[in-house]
């Protein structure tokens, strides 16, 4: 166990209050897959991760605006926050602009950063300087997390462009993802059959299974995970038009 690393629930009264604001903005990276893993995971396998999954940083996918408005809500929570350093791509057609702030967590100490990326890359496009992004933003509680199968496609770009050697962490997480995403989807399609839930897995699931099935993506995890995110995946077909991009 690393002591240094922070945890969702480090961000939990920040992240609550950009309701009251509006903030347009959703949780990624290893804390979000940690998020999805405490519902769908079952105890053993939470012991098996070594649940809550712990991380170096807090990454969000957010406008520059709403991403000082989180600032803002951990600075009244007593965070220490540091400069803003703005993170220009390399490749602007791989990438996303992003803020970086280092914080210093209150009673803790523990010192960590925020990123907040505009959009993710392979996932969100960029169309005549205008960020579309892709996926859904999910609501977890009080708090809005990018859906499961999108975190996916997030994961696979982790592992498929980071050097050997640093995507350790992005490969567990695929795997905790291999486990989730079957459960998400069969749940998510009982609430939406009943009505219980306007969301519905079809598009997000679709866009993953087309990643799934491409070169590279097909052989960056092991086949047995790859098959039952595919089944769970294309389960969603059955469901008709939902499925359907917009």
């Amino acid at each position: 166990m690393n002591a240094t690393r922070v945890t969702l629930q480090d961000f939990l009264p920040a992240l609550e209050a950009l309701r009251e604001t509006e903030s347009d903005y959703c949780l990624v990276g290893g804390l979000a897959v940690g998020a999805w893993a405490e519902v769908f995971l079952t105890s053993g396998e939470r012991i098996l991760f070594d649940l809550p999954i712990r991380s170096k940083d807090i990454d969000i996918r957010a406008a520059k605006a709403d991403a000082m408005m989180f600032l803002r809500n951990l600075r009244d929570e007593g965070c220490k926050i540091g400069t803003i350093c703005k993170r220009t791509p390399k490749d602007a057609t791989q990438s996303f602009p992003a803020i970086a702030v280092p914080i210093e967590l209150p009673f803790s100490g523990i010192k960590t950063t925020v990123e907040a990326l505009s959009g993710m890359p392979a996932l969100d496009k960029a169309v005549n300087d205008v960020i579309v992004t892709h996926g859904t933003a999910l609501r977890y509680g009080n708090i809005q997390v990018l859906d499961p199968c999108s975190l996916m496609i997030c994961k696979l770009n982790a592992i498929h462009t980071r050097p050997a050697g640093e995507s350790d962490n992005d490969r567990k997480h695929a795997t905790i993802l291999s486990l989730v995403i079957p459960r998400f989807i069969e749940r998510a399609r009982e609430r939406s059959k009943a009505h219980n839930d306007p969301y519905h897995p079809g598009i997000d699931a679709q866009r993953l299974a087309g990643f799934l099935r491409a070169d590279p993506w097909e052989n960056l995890i092991p086949e047995n995970e790859r098959r039952v995110m595919l089944d769970a995946c294309d389960s969603t077909l059955k469901d008709g038009s939902k499925d359907q991009e917009p």
